[in-house]
C-alpha cells in the first residue's frame, strides 16, 4: 500500500512539474516572439518569465490540480475506466478555474492547456509505471530545450546601448532621503539664496571606465564673512551606485 501511494505521488509530482514547466516555457517563448518591444538580454527575460510563472502557477496546480485529478481518477475507475481521453478532457475543463485566481482572459486558455498537458503526461507516466519503464529521456528533454532556447534568445538579443553620463546621474539621484536630494537631477548647476548664503549646487559626471561614472555633487557657499565648499560622489554603473568619497566642510545652514 505504501509503495502504491509513493508511485502515485511521484507520478503526480512529475506531471505537475513538467506540465507547468513545458507550458510556461512555451508561453514565454511565444510572448517574446510576438512582442514589438526591444528587449536586451532576452535570454534572461525568457528564463525570468518562465520561472516566475512556474512558481505561481505551479503552486496552484500542485494543490488544486492534483486534488482534482485524484477525484477524477476515482470517478474514472468507477464510471469510465479505460477512457483516458475523458479524464484529460474533464481535467482540462477544471483547468479553466485558474481564471478565478488570475482574472485575465488568456489565463483561462492557459489553464485549460496546462490541465490537458498535465492529464496527457499523467496518463503516459502511468502506462510507463505499469510497463516498468524508465523516464530519464522524458525528464531530461525539457531542460535541454530550455537551455537551447535560453542560448538562442541570449545570442539573438539586441546589444545594450552604451551607458551614458545622463543615465548614471539619473540612477544616482533616483533615491530619496539622502543629502543629494537638493541637487539637480541632471548635469548642471543651481544657484540661489539659503539663509543669507549665496549657494551654488552642481551635479556632474566623470567617466571612470566603459559604462562606469563618478557622479559628483558639489556645494559651494559664501557670505561677506565666510565661504566654503563640500562634495560627495558615487561610483555608478548600469546595476549599482556605490558611495565613493566625501570632502570639504558641511554647510552651516539648514539643508
Amino acid at each position: 500500500m505504501t509503495g502504491q501511494i509513493e508511485r502515485v505521488a511521484a507520478r503526480k509530482f512529475l506531471a505537475t512539474f513538467f506540465s507547468v514547466f513545458i507550458m510556461f516555457m512555451a508561453w514565454s517563448t511565444w510572448s517574446i516572439a510576438v512582442s514589438d518591444d526591444v528587449v536586451y538580454e532576452t535570454g534572461t527575460e525568457f528564463s525570468g518569465m518562465t520561472f516566475v510563472f512556474f512558481l505561481y502557477i505551479g503552486m496552484f496546480v500542485l494543490i488544486y490540480g492534483n486534488l482534482v485529478s485524484l477525484a477524477i481518477e476515482a470517478l474514472q475507475r468507477k464510471w469510465f475506466e479505460g477512457a483516458d481521453w475523458a479524464y484529460v478532457l474533464i481535467l482540462g475543463g477544471f483547468g479553466a478555474a485558474i481564471g478565478l485566481l488570475f482574472p485575465i482572459p488568456h489565463f483561462v486558455f492557459i489553464g485549460v492547456l496546462t490541465a490537458v498537458l498535465y492529464g496527457i503526461i499523467d496518463k503516459w507516466l502511468l502506462k510507463r509505471q505499469v510497463q516498468e519503464k524508465a523516464n530519464k529521456a522524458f525528464c531530461i528533454a525539457p531542460f535541454l530545450v530550455f537551455l537551447l532556447l535560453w542560448g538562442y534568445f541570449q545570442n539573438a538579443s539586441a546589444a545594450l546601448p552604451p551607458y551614458t553620463a545622463a543615465e548614471a546621474i539619473g540612477f544616482a539621484t533616483s533615491g530619496e532621503g539622502t543629502p543629494i536630494d537638493r541637487f539637480p537631477t541632471e548635469a548642471g548647476t543651481w544657484e540661489g539664496q539659503v539663509e543669507g548664503y549665496q549657494v551654488r549646487r552642481t551635479t556632474a559626471a566623470e567617466k571612470v571606465d566603459d559604462g562606469v561614472f563618478e557622479v559628483i555633487f558639489k556645494e559651494d557657499w559664501e557670505t561677506d564673512a565666510a565661504a566654503g565648499s563640500w562634495m560627495m560622489s558615487y561610483i555608478v554603473d548600469r546595476e549599482s551606485s556605490m558611495f565613493h568619497r566625501e570632502e570639504g566642510v558641511i554647510p552651516p545652514y539648514e539643508r
